[in-house]
């Protein structure tokens, strides 16, 4: 009975080793895969953000080549045309280039001498009423990024200081248009209507007339013709206007807002398929007067 009884506790205990080093061996096996899987992901990131920048690198300098000599920026140059998709080991690339500055700059709303620019002021709340959104929330959004005046008394903060949680306006520009999304008075769906229409530039930006779209166009007057809009846009598809005053002379009225036929500010979208997965990146880039073109600003983004 002893001899059988240490017959039963030897096996009990190869059982219990075994079930251990099985344990063991699934979970080194477990921790190689998910190291192999992590290695692969970081490769393919890795490849992806060269094609990426590779892509921005070329389109940066074809900007430089397509604009550098040319007095206007319209829709009918080589920029303006989406970049199809490209076969690349593995997947394909595609992308293309929008001009920022033919979107309304929020930061306008902040006069370059203190206070409201109150000209950038009415053509945003005539855009705002294209969406159906209340045009006091133009005043709003142009407190956002105002700086208070002392003793002005605005109670701003005020009403986002009764919200949960509570926060306070900047009064200071926009670093993106998607700070819309926290300004008073503007909701989610509000949000999505317009942010097609709108930018925020680091600096003071005029309105392109020839890439401007037709809901930009019609906020800069007022009771804007419909006919008169129908001409611009055809305009715009033939090459646009040399000059702000035919421009002008087509609209019927003068823009009491800064204008122009030129641009420094674009975005490049740029979407690569890889092995399965998806790379997005997003630039702006900044043409200087001499017509060098830099990325201002980058940022990437890795989906399914």
């Amino acid at each position: 009975m002893t001899r059988i009884h240490e017959r039963g506790v030897a096996i009990l205990i190869a059982l219990v080793i075994i079930a251990i080093a099985s344990a063991i061996a699934g979970r080194m096996i477990w921790d190689r895969n998910l190291a192999l899987h992590r290695t692969q992901n970081i490769l393919r990131f890795e490849q992806d953000q060269l094609y990426a920048t590779g892509a921005e690198s070329w389109i940066t300098s074809l900007i430089h080549e397509d604009l550098g000599t040319e007095p206007t920026v319209n829709l009918t140059q080589s920029w303006a045309e989406q970049l199809p998709p490209l076969p690349i080991p593995h997947g394909e690339m595609a992308g293309r280039l929008v001009d920022l500055q033919g979107d309304f700059n929020l930061n306008n709303l902040a006069a370059q001498t203190g206070g409201v620019d109150v000209n950038e002021l009415a053509v945003f709340e005539r855009l705002l009423a294209e969406f159906g959104i209340n045009p006091e929330v133009a005043q709003s959004v142009a407190d956002w990024v105002t700086a208070s005046q002392p003793g002005s008394g605005s109670g701003t903060n005020g009403v986002y200081a009764s919200f949960t949680p509570p926060y306070r306006a900047p009064g200071a520009p926009m670093a993106s248009a998607t700070e819309l999304r926290l300004v008073a008075g503007l909701s989610r769906h509000q949000y999505e209507a317009l942010r097609p229409w709108v930018v925020s530039l680091p600096i003071p930006t005029a309105i392109n007339v020839n890439t401007a779209p037709l809901p930009v166009l019609q906020s800069l007057v007022p009771d804007a013709s419909a006919s008169n809009l129908a001409n611009i846009v055809h305009e715009q598809q033939q090459g646009g206007f040399q000059s702000t005053a035919l421009f002008e002379s087509m609209l019927g009225q003068s823009v009491m807002i800064p204008i122009g036929v030129d641009s420094s500010f674009f975005r490049l979208l740029l979407s690569i398929r890889l092995a399965g997965s998806r790379f997005t990146l997003r630039s702006i880039l900044f043409r200087a007067p001499t017509g060098v073109t830099r990325v201002y600003t980058q940022s990437f983004g890795n989906a399914q």
